[in-house]
């Protein structure tokens, strides 16, 4: 109403000016030039100490008597604000706010006609230390973060893994290793890997690290998650977009050993609509060496024959990685979210071998060389879709999520193998070439549900189903002296198929106790089936639990938590659960698999599940300058899945590598993170685990029982360094001490990483890094054996250098599509309304 009063008493006031004398126009020009007047007030929002122009604040105009809302706006990169179409006469209220400010607020007023447009400046803003204290305390909180079931690494900020991939990153995780294979080995187990919460397919070399926000690692995981996560889970969390408007990233990075790729990232918000989409491309080519010594022994240990080999290995990797993602937002409650993912790569490695053997008086007897030609590639297609539900009741919600996911493959080798008898001038020669091809087609559906009953009592359930089938056909032939005439090999061929179902449900329950401490008890059922079919050779192979009442057991798997909060920033927890590790179809899998002419493998059909019994007790504490987090843990392992080789009965010169059941296993550790700042620029995380392994079990089932035991360690340090001009350096260190085998063990594994990091303004952030400074990452065994000794050493990657450059764009606008929606329209507007004038 009192818009419309002002309305007609300006109307009536300009049709007055209008009729006196020496006015120009009509009505009619009056009412329409009153239309289109509308207030506005600009500015700049500064650091009131740094006068450097403050981004994305908020600014809003207010009336001045209530806090109804007349325009807003979000400050640019450069600090400055626009707010338009505002009432052309009136007394209001300016306000700005950001986040480590104190809130600024004035009283404006807009007047006809010279105070229609108003500059207010520059205004600054003052630092709100009691504010920027506080969320300080919540930074060095999300560095580390314990969960009743899981704990959080922030790795946005570490520089080192620009340009890399999520097994860079899993280098400087505290309690993470990764071996020569670029596994992640989670406290000396192996984990499963997640990507946003779900199970994937992807290897850790293909996610790109500048595309994950953090790493969930999870060491002893709750009912919610499969049981056969014995190893733990390492969560892969991808950024995300939340912010309106559009923001995103381009980066592109060069280095040493033919190391180039680059990134692309938009995300775009607009009302109900999120859209994000990103590509990358990476490749690098890696020159390696290894070695393989073994000395065949009798049964008084003396040696009677001796073979060496040294490998150089070239290999070539390259990847594409494309996401696509859309979000609808149905209303407050109701959210639907489609992800499509396509990842594929391609691999070459040249394994250039010479060996050599010698009898016991170590006089040579023979040599020879090999190439090892190798070629892969891979198209992997992931679509999601996912929903979820909240609810009035805060934290009670419903989620489903429909996965599927399409891999094909191929790959092929030849391997030419020339011996040379000392003896002898001519050589004997044999080729041995594959080709494969393989899919696979998975499909997951999970739904899960939360009802919070009270502030400390919350019931969790879930099902989800998981269904998979795959595909192999592997042809291998052999030749000798002249490679045109193969003959097909039907012992290393095969073409087999693999059925795997697994069924679930849990329930999970939290409450409080009157001593204040929270708890949390589980149980999940799992019904598994598995079926794999060797065609070419009709053998089978399968299992099914619960395939009888007596298996009920096998198929149960409880989970128990307790957590208790002290005072001063103090938590403990300490968990109980019970997990399987079910045998896969390559160890089960009776087919002769070759790695070289002194070595192959062979899988084991009398295989069983693996069973885990698995407690921890963890600390927490924060306090001013960082946080400190320790654990202890104890596992005991049933009939453990164990990888084991000896010689072959034809030939005692050839080791069979297969996998076998032990007896038991007992393993126990405890770890130690510490994060810490030394002073203002100065800031540095530690971690050492420190573990006991014992394995007992059979290596020839007509031998005896062996048994192995002993104490290793790993340790790492993060040291970052803040200097002026917005320099940052950072050293990355690791050591992981020898570590048991049944019958040996791993050799030491040292390495240091550097790094540089320049910002330029908001926009451009440059990074160079250097990794494994001194050239000293490599992975090897030892093995002292009742028939052999062997020492085998091989690397990843050799040491390299990177330059990554990576520029941030982006405009924060609530209404990005409608605002240029509506430019359009006027533009339409004014050209009807100047058609119009013409006609006349």
């Amino acid at each position: 109403m009192k818009h419309l009063l002002f309305f007609l008493l300006a109307v009536i006031c300009l049709s007055a000016t209008a009729q006196m004398p020496g006015s120009v126009g009509n009505n009619k020009d009056m009412l329409k030039a009153m239309k289109d007047i509308r207030g506005r007030v600009y500015g700049k929002i500064v650091d009131a100490r740094t006068k450097k122009p403050v981004e994305y604040a908020s600014v809003v105009v207010l009336w001045y008597n209530k806090d109804s809302l007349l325009g807003g706006a979000l400050t640019t990169e450069h600090g400055e604000f626009n707010i338009e179409n505002l009432p052309a006469m009136g007394g209001f209220r300016f306000k700005a706010t950001q986040i480590g400010y104190k809130t600024y607020e004035t009283k404006i007023y807009i007047q006809m006609p010279n105070k229609l447009e108003q500059d207010l400046g520059n205004i600054s803003l003052e630092i709100d230390q009691k504010l920027l204290n506080e969320v300080d305390v919540v930074a060095e909180k999300s560095a580390v973060v314990l969960s009743i079931d899981k704990r959080t690494y922030n790795v946005d900020k570490d520089m080192s893994v620009k340009g890399g991939t999520a097994a860079d990153v899993m280098k400087n995780v505290p309690g993470v290793t990764v071996d020569a294979d670029g596994n992640a080995q989670l406290r000396n187990q192996s984990p499963t890997i997640f990507v946003d919460g779900r199970p994937t397919n992807l290897t850790l070399s293909q996610i790109p690290a500048d595309q994950i926000d953090r790493v969930e690692v999870i060491t002893n995981p709750s009912v919610k998650y499969d049981a056969n996560s014995t190893g733990g889970i390492l969560n892969v969390i991808l950024k995300k977009n939340t912010k309106p408007g559009y923001n995103g990233m381009a980066m592109i990075y060069a280095g040493t050993s033919d190391r180039y790729g680059g990134m692309v990232n938009l995300n775009v918000k607009e009302g109900r609509w999120n859209l994000s989409g990103m590509y990358t491309y990476n490749q690098a080519i890696n020159n390696t060496k290894g070695y393989t010594h073994r000395t065949q022994i009798d049964s008084l240990k003396n040696p009677f024959y001796y073979f060496n080999q040294d490998n150089n290995t070239r290999s070539m990797n390259a990847f594409n990685f494309g996401k696509l993602g859309l979000e609808y937002t149905i209303n407050n409650r109701n959210t639907i979210t489609l992800n499509e993912m396509i990842v594929a790569g391609k691999f070459n490695t040249n394994d250039a071998q010479t060996f050599n053997y010698l009898d016991g008086n170590k006089t040579e007897v023979g040599y020879g060389n090999r190439t090892n030609e190798q070629t892969a590639a891979f198209h992997n297609f992931n679509t999601q879709l996912l929903y979820k539900k909240t609810f009035p009741k805060a934290g009670k919600e419903l989620t489903a999520d429909l996965n599927y996911n399409h891999t094909v493959s191929d790959n092929g080798y030849l391997f030419s193998t020339y011996t040379y008898p000392s003896a002898a001038s001519t050589s004997t020669a044999d080729f041995q070439k594959n080709t494969g091809v393989g899919g696979g087609n998975q499909g997951v559906f999970q739904m899960d549900y939360v009802n919070p009953i009270s502030e400390t009592r919350k019931f969790e359930s879930g099902v989800k189903s998981f269904v998979k089938k795959s595909t192999s056909v592997n042809n291998t032939s052999n030749a000798t002296s002249t490679p045109e005439y193969y003959t097909h090999d039907s012992i290393r061929s095969n073409n087999y198929a693999i059925d795997e179902v697994i069924n679930a449900a849990y329930v999970n329950f939290t409450d409080k106790t009157i001593w204040n401490i929270t708890y949390q008890a589980g149980l999940r059922f799992e019904q598994s089936y598995y079926y794999g079919n060797i065609i070419d050779k009709h053998q089978t192979f399968s299992y099914n639990y619960p395939g009888t009442s007596a298996d009920l057991m096998k198929s149960l798997f409880p989970a128990v938590y307790f957590s208790k909060k002290l005072s001063g920033g103090q938590e403990w927890q300490l968990n109980f659960s019970r997990k399987i590790q079910r045998p896969n179809f390559f160890q089960l899998m009776p087919v002769v698999m070759f790695s070289d002419k002194q070595n192959y493998r062979i899988g084991n059909p009398q295989l069983k599940p693996e069973f885990r019994n698995i407690a921890e007790l963890n600390y927490n504490k924060i306090f001013t300058k960082g946080s400190y987090l320790g654990s202890i843990y104890f596992r005991y392992e049933e009939q453990p899945i164990t990888d084991v080789a000896y010689p072959s009965v034809v030939d005692p010169t050839i080791l069979v590598n297969t996998t076998i059941n032990g007896e038991n296993s007992v393993k126990y550790g405890t770890e130690h993170t510490v994060k810490y700042t030394f002073f203002k620029n100065l800031d540095a995380t530690l971690n050492v685990h420190l573990f006991y392994i014992y394995i007992k079990g059979l290596i020839v089932p007509t031998e005896p029982v062996v048994t192995s035991e002993g104490f290793a360690f790993n340790a790492k340090a993060i040291l970052s360094y803040r200097f002026p001009k917005s320099w940052t350096l950072q050293a990355n260190g690791s050591y992981e001490s020898p570590k048991i085998l049944l019958l040996g063990a791993t050799i030491p594994v040292y390495s240091m990483d550097l790094s540089l990091n320049k910002m330029f303004g908001t926009k451009w952030v440059v990074t160079a890094a250097l990794t494994d400074v001194f050239n000293t990452r490599r992975m090897g065994t030892h093995y002292e054996t009742p028939y052999y000794i062997q020492d085998l050493s091989r690397r990843r990657e050799s040491r390299y250098a990177r330059l990554t450059v990576t520029y941030l764009f982006g405009k924060m606008d609530a209404s990005i599509f409608k605002r240029a929606k509506q430019m359009k329209g006027t533009d339409n507007q004014q050209g009807n309304q100047d058609g119009l004038d013409f006609g006349k």
